[in-house]
């Protein structure tokens, strides 16, 4: 694993460029059909690694971009994820986001009730950053992207993630047809992010219904760290339900200027995420990037209740929600409230409606009534309660295509 540390994707990039196309991991064993897998040899050793089925990665030549899928957990079906445009300081943080992010989306699909597994992919640039990849060189990323992806025969169905869009998703619809969030034009659910943010919304209010008998957020003070899609679409909501002040942060100042403008009174920007972390208040809700919750920011805290849309908020997961429970922060996990991106891609595989993403919204209301009355029945923790959920339905398997997940896996990896 520390070699992982020491190693950037640039490097990694070159040492695999030229091997054959793909690693693959399966269980605990590393399948070496060709030279280019051995270069995940000790991924099984990593804290993240959770039985994951399959890890293919490409190095892409023409696009300059390392491609990986990460393949969780296929008992329910496909494995369903995002497709995250990121730039990464060493492979470790690479590998370690992508088991992590594949792993909560098996969770999410589980307690969601969806016949689909947990994956997810990561785009990694390799000499430039996102910023730099112009219109053009997007649509090489994307088309190439595309054909990694088919290569896989329907394992893993890609998803628009961070810093990638409906457009990006449309390109590597040219390439194979294992992909969702396609524009609304050609018979997608484009950006799944606004119902993302309501369902987070709902769990707050959920949240105050139970633990305070409120019906809003009125008098509240709410702190959201991070304002793209969702984080910007959650303070709109946060807004109207009539919270005394509204604290904020975000990279860009564009972001923040603009939604203080929707409230100069109730808006406060604070400089930095650590200022934020600092800010008493009622509920903070992480909105950007994940590992937000972990043993620098923990002591920091001087909230009530921890409700936001990011993933992968707890550095480690099953210690860092003890410490919060035991320090009397109640938190909200991830996968159980931030569903609706999924959700909305599920409901796209057969026809989008928008009034079953509006079921779907009032059913997150109602299961976060059930998780916290729960949890506090059994004397744990949400996060406790909302894994042993998760558990108990990954066993299930798929009612009409069981193991056929992990049977296109090993077609996949027999190929390479």
């Amino acid at each position: 694993m520390q070699h992982f540390a020491a190693l950037t994707p640039a490097d990694f990039f070159q040492q695999n460029v030229e091997s054959q196309p793909n690693g693959f991991l399966c269980g605990k064993t590393v399948s070496v059909v060709n030279p280019a897998q051995t270069a995940l040899s000790g991924m099984e050793q990593m804290p993240d690694y959770d039985q994951h089925e399959g890890v293919f990665f490409r190095a892409d030549a023409e696009s300059g971009c390392l491609f990986f899928a990460f393949i969780h957990n296929t008992n329910r079906g496909q494995a369903q994820g995002g497709t995250r445009f990121y730039s990464y300081n060493t492979m470790l943080d690479l590998l370690s986001d992508g088991l992590r992010l594949s792993k909560a989306m098996s969770e999410k699909c589980a307690v969601a009730g969806l016949w689909w597994g947990g994956g997810k992919s990561i785009i990694c640039p390799v000499g430039f950053t996102v910023k730099d990849a112009t219109p053009e060189k997007r649509k090489v990323i994307f088309a190439n992207f595309g054909k990694f992806i088919a290569s896989l025969h329907g394992a893993y169905v890609a998803a628009e993630d961070m810093n990638t869009t409906p457009e990006d998703m449309q390109t590597i619809l040219s390439q194979n047809r294992f992909v969702t969030c396609i524009p609304k034009q050609t018979g997608g659910s484009g950006n799944p992010s606004p119902f993302t943010a309501e369902g987070v919304f709902k769990s707050m209010l959920a949240t105050v219904a139970v633990m305070e008998g409120k019906s809003d957020l009125s008098g509240m003070r709410i702190s959201i760290q991070g304002l793209g899609n969702v984080g910007g679409a959650l303070a709109r909501y946060v807004i109207q339900s009539g919270v005394t002040k509204l604290y904020i942060t975000d990279l860009v100042q564009e972001r923040m200027e603009t939604i203080k403008s929707w409230a100069p009174e109730v808006v406060e920007i604070l400089p930095s995420k650590e200022s934020l972390l600092q800010q008493e208040c009622d509920i903070f809700a992480p909105c950007a990037g994940g590992k937000v919750i972990d043993d620098q920011s923990i002591p920091l805290l001087r909230c009530r209740y921890i409700i936001g849309a990011a993933n992968n908020q707890l550095e480690r997961s099953e210690e860092h929600a003890a410490q919060l429970h035991q320090m009397g922060i109640l938190y909200l996990p991830d996968f159980f409230i931030n569903r609706m991106g999924i959700i909305n891609c599920a409901n796209e595989q057969y026809g989008w409606l928008e009034s079953t993403l509006q079921e779907e919204v009032v059913k997150i209301y109602d299961d976060t009534v059930q998780l916290l009355q729960e949890s506090r029945r059994r004397g744990i923790s949400p996060q406790q309660m909302a894994m042993i959920q998760a558990a108990e339905a990954l066993t299930r398997v798929h009612p009409i295509w069981p193991n056929r997940g992990k049977q296109l896996i090993q077609k996949a990896a027999s190929e390479r």
